[in-house]
């Protein structure tokens, strides 16, 4: 199935009022068709989903303790 036979039948199946909000994005999506949505178009895998790899860089710090074995599990290992 294809990306636009997906769209389609999703949107099939949603209430009138939805499907117009669907309408008002695609539109925006359309006429905002520049460098953005060129970049969205190259991280995009083969379901559809937008992959960026680095999106979480610098973001999470680890205790600097986090490979060792805490007190409480030391009898179990």
């Amino acid at each position: 199935m294809t990306l636009q036979q997906r769209a389609v039948s999703v949107i099939e199946t949603l209430p009138d009022d939805l499907v117009s909000q669907v309408i008002l994005f695609a539109e925006f999506l359309k006429s905002n068709g520049g460098s953005y949505s060129q970049e969205i178009r190259k991280t995009v895998d083969e379901n559809g989903y937008v992959r960026k790899p680095g999106v979480l860089k610098q973001k999470m710090i680890m205790a600097s303790d986090f490979d060792e074995t805490p007190d409480c599990f030391k009898d179990y290992v």
